[in-house]
């Protein structure tokens, strides 16, 4: 598996999304990028006449800290030790592995921590939720070897998957509940069965194209969002990047392209299908799930320098 770094925590920024203006489009499918040429997603966009608005919750990661911005400021949720946290598709808790392999949940101000699981990897394993928001998949065992299971949150039981995807990590579940999407250690992209049957890698990936980054998983488990490098782009370390430049079908291996200008930076998808799209001029987009644009937001200065981890609407 290449060494790849272990610098982002995860944190959280609430705040009410009101947007100006909305916007329409298509995705349209795209053949495979050249191997000398980074991935652009980008398409024209036209404006409607009325505006719509989106409200939720945006949790973005700052260095080693889990923080939430509430509209007047940052709170600190997590001082330390958040680079692996996920937000529970509800929104209610928060689920880290800390620096002793032990899978912690607490509530979504960093209280009432509990241990719901020991001997977790701490690196390149971070907790993914159930779309229920009831259990995690998460990986146990020694340095670089995983046995990939599920651990009910109430009972704090660990139960193996019936079958283990072979060199897999970074493992994303979709809110259908029926997909799992990981990257494997030669920096390809992998999908399996919920319970880690049927594993196959995603077409178009070797030397010349690759990504050990999978950020976001469709709710159909088709579609992921990565992290993509061409050519001799380096791979980076085992932490995970929190950046997403491409949308990739999983059937076919080729790009899908959405109806945002500006370079994209990263392609969130909701448990309803929507998707959340930020780009590198700090502006949020949210598209419905057949990519009609539904609202915009152009992020407050407070979190350019943030990595955005979740939105979640309620």
């Amino acid at each position: 598996m290449n060494a790849r770094r272990i610098l982002l925590t995860a944190s959280a920024i609430a705040l009410l999304l009101t947007t100006a203006a909305c916007e329409t489009g298509h995705a349209v499918a795209a053949g495979l990028p050249s191997a000398s040429a980074a991935p652009r997603l980008a398409a024209k966009t036209s404006p409607t006449p009325a505006p719509k608005s989106m409200t939720g919750q945006l949790y973005y990661a700052d260095s080693d800290r889990l923080v939430r911005f509430d509209g007047s400021g940052v709170k600190v949720v997590l001082p330390a030790g958040a680079y692996s946290a996920n937000v529970s598709p509800d929104g209610a808790r928060i689920a880290f592995v800390d620096e002793r392999g032990n899978v912690v949940v607490t509530d979504r101000n960093g209280r009432e921590a509990r241990t719901v699981a020991r001997g977790a990897i701490t690196a390149g394993y971070e907790p993914a939720w159930s779309p229920d928001s009831t259990k995690l998949l998460v990986g146990k065992g020694g340095e670089g070897v995983a046995a990939m299971g599920i651990v009910t949150v109430a009972s704090a039981t660990f139960t193996p998957l019936r079958h283990q995807p072979p060199d897999a990590f970074h493992y994303l579940w979709s809110a259908d509940g029926r997909h799992l999407a990981y990257a494997t250690g030669t920096c390809g992209i992998g999908v399996a069965d919920a319970d880690g049957g049927n594993a196959r890698l995603v077409p178009g990936f070797g030397d010349q194209r690759h990504s050990c980054d999978p950020y976001s998983v469709s709710p159909d488990g088709r579609l992921v969002a990565v992290n993509l490098r061409t050519g001799d782009q380096p791979d980076g370390d085992i932490g995970r990047d929190l950046f997403a430049n491409a949308l990739i079908d999983t059937r076919t291996g080729r790009n899908v392209t959405l109806p945002v200008s500006g370079e994209i930076t990263a392609i969130l998808f909701e448990p309803d299908g929507d998707i959340l799209v930020r780009t590198s001029n700090h502006r949020l987009t949210l598209l419905a799930p057949d990519h009609t644009v539904k609202g915009h937001l152009t992020e407050p200065a407070s979190v350019k320098d943030f990595k955005l981890l979740a939105y979640t609407p309620r």
